[in-house]
């Protein structure tokens, strides 16, 4: 897909690898429709066309205006970045199912529903770009992140199922599995604190927001189904699918301490 003045919708706005997609889209000339909580960060995204909606993007009504006022200021929604997303560190087998819920709500639920609000106006312009950010939890379980990894295959899946359903109507769904991005995403997890060796600095395999961003936007360009980054994960995911008995051992050791 060719960006240029392309209306990009992007959740989870106001900072980390939502406020980087919202740079590096707009340095390829599209016009940015943004949502986030913090009103005072997102006020900071963008540009002075930017359409700027301070919400929650979990609630009906708020999803609602988002996608009506995205269309009555451009006319169309042609990329939609379902960004906005949080962690959990807990064990499954006893982590607060009212936690669990409102992960699920924001990481899975809210994707959903801004699929169905968006996609109808899409169809009627037989082309449009879904992207939903996971996570390379989504490809192999996570030490201390079960119920994240669980969200994360979920919306990995339904980005695979979105693209047969939606093939004949020119709608094109890609999903993201960044590795560790350097954001405040760790700040934001519900749960408890993991171990300072899950949580510290990942050296190689850390990127940074603007380096995830631009291979979001190279992927939408090149109609990717998957963007993994940085690309020495598929190593990781090779290992667990040749080796899986070796790599869950070496997880295990990791949930014990």
């Amino acid at each position: 897909m060719h960006i240029q003045g392309k209306v990009v919708l992007i959740t989870g706005a106001s900072e980390g690898i939502g406020a980087a997609c919202a740079r590096a889209f707009e340095r390829r000339g599209a016009r940015l429709s943004l949502i986030a909580r913090n009103q005072e960060k997102l006020a900071q995204v963008g540009g002075p066309e930017t359409l700027r909606i301070a919400g929650d993007v979990t609630d009906d009504a708020t999803r609602q205006e988002l996608v009506e006022r995205t269309m009555e200021r451009f006319g169309a929604i042609d990329i939609l970045i379902n960004n906005a997303g949080m962690g959990f560190y807990a064990p499954a087998w006893w982590a607060p199912m009212e936690d669990a819920r409102r992960m699920f709500e924001l990481n899975l639920f809210a994707p959903l529903a801004m699929v169905q609000l968006v996609v109808p106006h899409m169809r009627d312009r037989k082309s449009g770009t879904i992207v939903n950010v996971g996570s390379v939890a989504g490809k192999i379980n996570l030490p201390w992140f079960t119920l994240y990894s669980m969200s994360k295959y979920a919306l990995g899946a339904f980005s695979d199922g979105l693209r047969g359903e939606l093939k004949s109507s020119g709608i094109h769904a890609m999903t993201v599995c960044p590795g560790y991005v350097d954001t405040g995403f760790q700040a934001h997890a519900l749960g408890r604190r993991p171990p300072g060796f899950i949580t510290g600095s990942k050296g190689a395999l850390a990127i940074s927001a603007d380096k995830c961003a631009e291979a979001i936007a190279r992927g939408v360009e090149r109609n990717k189904r998957t963007v993994l980054v940085p690309r020495v994960l598929w190593l990781l995911i090779a290992a667990a699918r040749l080796a899986p008995g070796f790599v869950e051992g070496r997880m295990a050791a990791i949930n014990r301490t």
